[in-house]
């Protein structure tokens, strides 16, 4: 059963920028698009729930690599059409449980509709800046 989307406009959704995606103190736009391997669904954190802070900190330190956190609202993912999910994640055996997990939806959409998508997305961030660290 799909959980009801997320419906604060105002709250802003953590993604975390890997290394080979961070160019001159810029993110690209990949990181603001699922994967092939994501199922069309792009991981962000909730600021309701955790800080930027407090998001790169479980990320990193379930062994991921993370040189920045940008955000995008929840209305800014609305514009695109595009529904966000909370999704927390229990603990594994070798990762820590995430409550502030979430996702957003882009499964309506082509992969070269969602790299479009992703560019706007990422000059949302880019104009909030770097919220971490």
């Amino acid at each position: 059963m799909t959980p009801q989307p997320l419906d604060n406009d105002e709250e802003v959704l953590f993604r975390q920028i890997h290394p080979n995606f961070y160019d001159n103190g810029y993110p690209g736009s990949l990181p603001f698009a699922p994967s092939a391997k994501d199922n069309n669904k792009l991981s962000v954190d909730r600021s309701s729930l955790t800080t930027a802070a407090g998001s790169h900190a479980l990320f990193t330190g379930n062994g991921f690599k993370s040189v920045a956190v940008y955000g995008v609202s929840v209305a800014e993912f609305g514009t695109e059409n595009i529904p966000c999910y909370p999704d927390p994640l229990g603990a594994e055996a070798t990762l820590a449980a995430n409550p502030a997990h979430a996702y957003a939806d882009f499964s309506t959409f082509s992969p070269t509709q969602g790299k479009k998508i992703a560019k706007r997305l990422r000059n949302n961030a880019v104009k909030r800046g770097r919220l971490h660290p």
